[in-house]
């Protein structure tokens, strides 16, 4: 359980952006469980807590064996069976798909790629339409990456569309959500003084 505890920790210290859900932020502790062994304490935390329910986030805190969290994790995914029919769970296999290629792509600091807010996004609505690096008004500050979603872009797996932008800036050991300082912008060496 303190193993748990550390890993919750370290990522709500390193990377408070992955617990950030599209209905409600929810604290690091309110997707956790640790009842739960490592391997399943933080399931919830990253992308998927995004196509959870707030009920289903609070049942899972309730649980109290891993028996009891992978049936929580298969009826989880049953009641997002678009099409029962057919063999399999076509919304679950994109989502581990995508996951996979997120871990490949963004891992970073220990942290697996799909629980970063990079591989959050690539999870739920796939690879940008166009990527692109803007310099940062403060000359202090590293450049911010953008991806941008064109304007048609198909609903991405919460049923939503996706931002038409977001921005990540690199934040001691990872690229988290670009949140915008209020210091005002500095001259770059050798322009001359912005004027008040």
């Amino acid at each position: 359980m303190k193993a748990v505890l550390a890993a919750g920790l370290a990522m709500a210290l390193l990377f408070p952006g992955a617990v950030a859900a599209a209905k409600k932020s929810y604290a690091l502790e309110d997707l956790m469980n640790p009842l739960l062994s490592p391997e399943l304490a933080l399931w919830l935390v990253g992308p998927i807590s995004r196509l959870a329910t707030d009920q289903e986030i609070k049942d899972f805190g309730k649980l109290t064996s891993d028996e009891a969290a992978r049936a929580f994790v298969e009826e989880f995914w049953k009641r997002r069976d678009r099409d029962p029919a057919y063999e399999g769970n076509a919304l679950r296999e994109k989502f581990e798909e995508r996951s996979k290629e997120a871990d490949r792509l963004f891992t970073e600091s220990g942290v697996p790629g799909h629980r970063t807010d990079r591989g959050a996004v690539f999870v739920l609505y796939g690879p940008p339409a166009k990527e692109e690096f803007k310099l940062s008004e403060h000359p202090d500050d590293p450049a911010t990456l953008v991806w941008n979603y064109a304007a048609d872009s198909a609903p991405g797996l919460d049923g939503k569309k996706p931002e038409k932008r977001y921005q990540f800036i690199r934040r001691g050991e990872l690229t988290v959500f670009f949140t915008p300082n209020l210091r005002p912008p500095r001259p770059r060496p050798g322009q001359p003084p912005l004027e008040p």
